[in-house]
């Protein structure tokens, strides 16, 4: 497609992303989270599941290792978010990531 260059032509950016982030002690637990949600109509593509390792922090406190299920969510973050729980997950969190790259409530 040519352009001049003062031409101005309109680009679709996705506004905003949703992640519910979950994490979990035991592998079995997170994998019956993820089959949850695909039973719930959640696809391949939007559910991730990483395994974290033990570590410390700051201050040299051990810090145990676990597993991550990362959900895209937009529009249903409740529906994940209590997928998740249901399923024993050791903390669950909501984060929006928008089109400026920026992460929290407002984006």
């Amino acid at each position: 497609m040519d352009t001049k260059p003062d031409e101005v032509q309109e680009v679709q950016v996705p506004s905003e992303h949703v992640a519910v982030v979950a994490m979990f002690a035991d592998r079995d637990e997170a994998e019956n989270a993820v089959d949850a949600l695909v039973e719930r109509g959640f696809t391949d593509d939007q559910i991730s599941l990483v395994a974290r390792g033990a570590g410390t922090d700051d201050t040299g406190a051990f810090v145990p290792g676990g597993l991550m299920v990362t959900v895209n969510a937009k529009n249903r973050e409740a529906e994940a978010e209590r997928t998740l729980r249901e399923r024993n997950a050791r903390e669950v969190t909501t984060n929006r990531i928008g089109a400026t790259g920026k992460v929290g409530e407002e984006t």
